[in-house]
């Protein structure tokens, strides 16, 4: 069964972009080697495996903004058989989560995504997409549904350091954000040139401009991220990778 026969209603066009320039440091010494997009996951590259995601509901134009051994990445898809195309962006020196966006001011001109080069998300990207353009969000970031419990008693005082209660080994639920994201192309024209440059610092100046910034949930299994080694392990793990 192909994609158009399981998302035969459920496809898009939209562009996306991959950030893959960075240099991996939380996974050496796997990336003194190799550069993070090209890190196996299975016998498929990590920046591999996120475009096939993407191509299964219909995205065919990918942007991946390489410097730390772009070389070795360029070479790689440009030998694979691939029905997508890939256009690379170069930078002349890291420029952080998005700084590189700012070569793509003049390039794209509608709707993207943008999705770290080490995250899998396991979820319908065509409902991604529809939430953020049924709200109206100028930048929309996919977050994941995380709890976490105090393996303890958690001791609350007041201003004197008398204990008003204790309250035994509470959960707390938060929104974490995945490293996925949903941009309007105007939002690129808020990027500094040739500056070290964070996805967090362009949501907040949007925030800050009174832009609407929204939230997609999604539950905490359907992210998958290979930032560190033992995230790594995870991953495997997630995709049934023995």
């Amino acid at each position: 069964m192909n994609r158009r026969d399981v998302f035969i209603n459920e496809e898009i066009t939209t562009p996306v972009v991959i950030m893959a320039g960075g240099e991996g440091t939380r996974l050496h010494p796997i990336t003194k080697v190799l550069p993070k997009p090209l890190v196996p996951i299975g016998d498929i590259p990590i920046a591999e495996r996120i475009i096939n995601k993407f191509v299964n509901f219909g995205c065919e134009k990918f942007y991946l903004t390489i410097n730390y051994k772009k070389n070795l990445i360029k070479a790689y898809f440009n030998d694979i058989k691939k029905n997508y195309e890939i256009e690379y962006v170069e930078e002349e020196k890291p420029l952080g989560t998005a700084g590189s966006l700012y070569l793509l001011k003049d390039k794209i001109k509608e709707t993207f995504f943008l999705n770290n080069c080490d995250i899998l998300i396991n979820e319908n990207y065509y409902k991604m997409l529809k939430y953020h353009k049924e709200n109206n969000n100028k930048i929309t970031v996919i977050a994941s549904r995380e709890n976490y419990i105090v393996p303890y008693g958690v001791i609350k005082v007041d201003e004197k350091s008398v204990i008003k209660e204790i309250i035994e080994k509470p959960k707390y639920d938060f929104l974490v954000n995945t490293g996925m994201y949903i941009l309007e192309p105007e939002t690129l024209y808020d990027i500094p040139e040739n500056e070290f440059y964070h996805i967090i610092d362009l949501v907040k100046v949007n925030i800050n401009k009174g832009e609407k910034v929204g939230v997609y949930p999604i539950s905490q299994e359907s992210w998958l991220d290979m930032g560190q080694i033992e995230e790594m392990e995870n991953m495997f793990k997630g995709l049934g990778i023995t």
